[in-house]
């Protein structure tokens, strides 16, 4: 269906004359239609529009699509500064008559224990990501919802994202002695039952720190007996923690069988934003100092605002209602400081060791749900004391 709409509309195959004209037309910088080519005034859609100029990068004009000329802004850029806001608040308006924004539900339907957290945020650092599109005018589009094309962080990110702020904790404290072997376990089954299986290489990644927590840094690689030694030795300790946690996942009833498709307790909803800009970054020749080519990203500016929603669930938890209470507690507190550091500490997104995706909170006690006075003092401690 795409390729047949580019095929409709082959701005590529129009003469340079006609795609200058039709450049404008399309960001809604000129309402004059191009003279050859008035097929297009039946695109009505405002993105449907500026998606059309993906086709100017085999053509002559893409630079002009993308930023204008030198002397005139234009295309796509100009769109991003002067029309997007305009249309990103049509979609949103139009998400909240469908009913389509996050909102959590009744959590008095739900088991005992059950919490959730909605903080609302502001980026003080631009928001980064790469779009699914394979077609399109930039070469870096941020990340933006299949149907309202707003930009947004998907609930699969948000949840990377956490269980990377958390993981990150746990080996810290592991190797700054915060910790013993003993709780590291314990915490790694902690985020086991929060977030389900360990994906993306973490369950290798865990198993090599507590192994080589106990094997020891290798000796100097001028001994290559000893290295060997220590290799072999590595490796025997690296298959038995791994076959260990496995047994102990298998104890928890988090692993039946040969079943390996446990889900975790936590469900992240969508963070939608309302405001797009453009990001330049100019690479400079490190012998002349001058600037290449520069590259363009989209992003959410600083300023821009949103809502990072959470629910949890705690369905596979002990049936004593006391310890799952107790349980649900714990998972709060380690949940609540993974928030913070995600949010104000670590960033999301891309480029996030370069300061991108950092963001402002208003802490409030009516984030986390239900306003149970103990589950809202779990959550404000977590943000008063610095756990780093």
């Amino acid at each position: 269906m795409r390729r047949e709409f580019h095929a409709q509309f082959p701005f590529a195959l129009q003469d340079s004359i006609t795609q200058a004209f039709a450049i404008p037309w399309l960001v809604g910088q000129e309402k004059r239609l191009p003279a050859r080519w008035r097929d297009i005034a039946m695109i009505q859609d405002p993105w449907v529009r500026v998606n059309l100029l993906a086709q100017a990068i085999v053509t002559g004009r893409k630079e002009e699509a993308r930023i204008g000329t030198r002397r005139i802004e234009g295309g796509h850029r100009f769109w991003l500064q002067r029309r997007a806001d305009e249309f990103l608040n049509q979609q949103r308006s139009l998400m909240d008559r469908l009913g389509l924004s996050s909102s959590l539900p009744d959590l008095s339907f739900f088991p005992a224990g059950s919490w959730a957290i909605q903080v609302p945020f502001t980026l003080r650092k631009p928001y980064l990501s790469k779009d699914d599109s394979d077609f399109y005018i930039l070469d870096n589009p941020v990340r933006k919802e299949w149907v309202f094309k707003m930009p947004y962080v998907a609930p699969s990110q948000w949840k990377g994202t956490l269980r990377a702020a958390m993981v990150r904790k746990l080996v810290q404290d592991f190797q700054n002695g915060r910790i013993d072997e003993e709780r590291f376990v314990e915490k790694r089954l902690q985020l086991y039952h929060l977030f389900g299986n360990e994906k993306d290489g973490t369950a290798e990644y865990l198993n090599r720190i507590l192994a080589f927590h106990r094997v020891g840094p290798p000796p100097s690689e001028g001994d290559k007996a000893a290295v060997e030694k220590w290799e072999k030795a590595f490796r025997d300790i690296l298959d038995a923690v791994a076959e260990k946690f496995e047994n102990l996942l298998r104890e928890r009833h988090y692993r039946i069988g040969d079943t390996k498709g446990f889900q975790g307790r936590l469900r992240f909803y969508p963070t939608f934003f309302d405001l797009i800009s453009l990001e330049v970054i100019n690479p400079h020749d490190r012998e002349t100092g001058t600037g290449k080519q520069p590259i363009y990203f989209e992003c959410v500016p600083p300023g821009a605002t949103g809502v990072f929603t959470l629910l949890y669930v705690p369905l596979d938890a002990a049936d004593g209602s006391e310890e799952r209470m107790e349980q649900a507690k714990e998972d709060l507190k380690a949940v609540a400081w993974g928030v913070r550091a995600m949010l104000t500490r670590y960033g999301f997104g891309a480029k996030t060791t370069s300061g991108y995706g950092v963001a402002e909170v208003k802490l409030s006690p009516q984030d986390v749900k239900p306003e149970d006075p103990v589950f809202q003092q779990i959550w404000l401690d977590a943000w008063e004391v610095d756990h780093a």
